[in-house]
C-alpha cells in the first residue's frame, strides 16, 4: 500500500480507534445496512449510477463506506491520513476494484479532475484547516462530477457537553484515553439509554450524558451497542481538531467554487452537502 505521509501525524488517534474497531461499523459484520443506507440516503445516488464510475473516497477510516462503494461495482480510490488504512485493507483488500493509499487530504497523489463521484464523510471537521480541505478535494472531481460531503453543524455540535472535556481529553495518549472510555461507557450508557427513551425530550436529555448513544440505529445486541458507543465516545474526545461549520460558511464556499445544484441539509448534528461540480 503506497504511503505519502509520515506514520506519526495529527490523526494518530483515528488510526488507533479504527484498528481497535476494524469491523464494528461494517455492514458485513453488523448484519444491518447502516452504512449503505446512510451513504445512499445522504447522497441520493443509486447503485446503477455508481457502477463502473471512478469514485474518490476522502478519509476512509476502517472502510465502512469503502465496502459499500466497492459492492456497487464502482472503481474506488480511497485514502486516509492515519494508520486506519491498515484496518481498511484487512477488511476490503480483497476487492479488485479498490485502490487504497495513505495520504494527506491537502496533498493527494492523484490526477486532478479524474473522478466522477466524490465522497467525504466524517472527515472535514477533524482537519487543521477545514476550508482548505473542502476546496482542495474538488480539484480531483471532474466538471459535471457529483459530490456528497458531511461536516459537523456548528450550533448543534458546539452545545454538546463533550466540548467541556475535550481540552483535556485530546491531550491524553490514545491508548490511555481508550482504556478510560472502555471503563466509563458500560457505566453511563444505561443511563443515557434510559434518558433517550423519554418521549419528545429524550434525545436532548441523553446529550447530558457524555457517551455516544445509538438508540436511533436500532441496534439490539447489547455487545454491539456497547462497541459502537465505545468507538464513537472515543471519537468525540480523542481528535486533536474538531471545527464544526455554519451553513452560511458552507454556502459561501460552494459559491466560490461555482458548484451547481447544491443542497445543504441538516441531519442530526451534521450538514450534508451534495451537488455537481
Amino acid at each position: 500500500m503506497p504511503r505519502f505521509v509520515a506514520k506519526d501525524n495529527y490523526a494518530a488517534g483515528f488510526g488507533y480507534q479504527w484498528n481497535q474497531h476494524r469491523l464494528t461499523q461494517l455492514d458485513s459484520h453488523s448484519g444491518m445496512p447502516i452504512s449503505r443506507d446512510r451513504l445512499m440516503s445522504a447522497s441520493g445516488w443509486s447503485v446503477a449510477e455508481l457502477h463502473g464510475k471512478n469514485v474518490l473516497e476522502c478519509g476512509s477510516g476502517a472502510g465502512r463506506f469503502t465496502e459499500v462503494l466497492c459492492e456497487t461495482g464502482a472503481s474506488v480510490t480511497s485514502f486516509d491520513i492515519s494508520s486506519a488504512v491498515h484496518a481498511n485493507v484487512a477488511s476490503n483488500g480483497h476487492f479488485p476494484n479498490l485502490r487504497l493509499v495513505q495520504a494527506s487530504i491537502y496533498e493527494l497523489p492523484f490526477k486532478k479532475e479524474s473522478f466522477d463521484f466524490l465522497v467525504c464523510f466524517g472527515v472535514l471537521q477533524h482537519t487543521p484547516d477545514v476550508e482548505k480541505a473542502f476546496k482542495t478535494i474538488f480539484q480531483y472531481l471532474r466538471p459535471g462530477g457529483r459530490f456528497c460531503i458531511d461536516v459537523y453543524a456548528a450550533i448543534v455540535a458546539y452545545t454538546h457537553p463533550r466540548h467541556l472535556l475535550r481540552p483535556l481529553t485530546r491531550r491524553i495518549p490514545p491508548a490511555r484515553l481508550y482504556t478510560v472510555v472502555e471503563k466509563v461507557v458500560p457505566r453511563l450508557l444505561p443511563l443515557s439509554m434510559m434518558l433517550s427513551a423519554v418521549p419528545a425530550a429524550g434525545p436532548y436529555l441523553a446529550r447530558l450524558v457524555p457517551v455516544a448513544n445509538h438508540r436511533y440505529l436500532g441496534l439490539r445486541n447489547k455487545n454491539t451497542l456497547r462497541n459502537w458507543s465505545v468507538l464513537d465516545t472515543f471519537d468525540w474526545f480523542a481528535p486533536r481538531y474538531e471545527t464544526p461549520q455554519t451553513r452560511r460558511r458552507l454556502e459561501r464556499w460552494t459559491t466560490e467554487l461555482h458548484l451547481r445544484d447544491v443542497s445543504i441539509e441538516r441531519r442530526r448534528g451534521l450538514y450534508v452537502i451534495r451537488g455537481t461540480k
